[in-house]
């Protein structure tokens, strides 16, 4: 896997996916083989996101070099490690989650103080997936983080105290990453992993009041795409067509950078 292919996983939810236990999908990667690392971007890449992750991959290398490619692998590697059964990422998916990072890496070329949004658009990421991952398997039911009522696994916008720690450790070893690879000074990490979180917690939120949601007219049962699986129409039930799991996940990275840059960009405007 060239580092460019080792670009940005997924949409970080995975609603439908179940069973497998953490790391299934990447056992065999660590043999470091072209083969065996091959079998690792088929499993958590389709060829056509595989493109796309190439892709963002080239911007970051444009932008941040060698450190920032190796910070894109840090999140790809522990997200997809937690990402339970999975099938594989397309292009919107690694557009929505990579994208928002790769344009401000490659903005670094101009101003190396976007090293910091960048940062914080992959805490982002990896908050989410790792509160998304961890707490599916809490034992305790996740709770719609606008109205505190229980609601399935899975569900957008359903939080356990399990997830939200894990998604703060995802955007702390992020931002302690940055650091050590001397893409941001220490000063920065703090905002960067409070980025992180930020966006996680934007994440949920816009999942839970203005992503759709559908309910198939067929078998009734809900679900996020207009679509069911059991190819019945589904019926808007809640939200806007065009808020996407994706379009989510875009806006919550959108969340991070600009959290984690807000220093900069303050002192750049001279207000602090």
């Amino acid at each position: 896997m060239s580092f460019g292919q080792v670009a940005i996983l997924h949409g970080v939810r995975a609603q439908d996916s179940a069973g497998a236990l953490p790391g299934t999908m990447g056992r065999g990667c660590g043999r470091g083989t072209p083969r065996a690392l091959y079998r690792c971007v088929s499993a958590w890449l389709s060829p056509r996101g595989t493109l796309a992750a190439i892709a963002v991959g080239g911007a970051v290398a444009a932008g941040t070099g060698w450190r920032g490619l190796v910070l894109l692998a840090v999140f790809f590697v522990s997200s997809s490690l937690l990402t339970a059964g999975g099938g594989r990422r397309g292009p919107a998916q690694v557009a929505a989650n990579g994208g928002i990072a790769a344009a401000a890496a490659f903005l670094s070329l101009g101003s190396a103080g976007w090293h910091i949004g960048f940062a914080g658009a992959l805490a982002a990421a990896a908050a989410d997936t790792w509160s998304t991952e961890i707490g599916r398997r809490s034992a305790a039911p996740p709770r719609l983080i606008t109205t505190g009522v229980p609601v399935p696994p899975g569900t957008s916008g359903g939080v356990t105290m399990q997830g939200s720690l894990a998604g703060a450790l995802g955007a702390g070893l992020i931002a302690a990453a940055a650091v050590l690879l001397g893409l941001a000074p220490v000063a920065a990490a703090p905002w960067i992993a409070a980025g992180g979180i930020a966006g996680g917690v934007a994440d949920s939120l816009l999942g839970a009041t203005l992503q759709a949601r559908y309910r198939c007219a067929a078998c009734g049962a809900p679900g996020e795409q207009p679509m069911h699986w059991c190819g019945g129409t589904g019926i808007l039930v809640r939200g806007m067509r065009w808020i996407t799991n994706d379009t989510v996940n875009l806006l919550a990275t959108a969340v991070g950078a600009a959290v984690a840059a807000a220093p900069v960009a303050l002192r750049v405007a001279g207000l602090a």
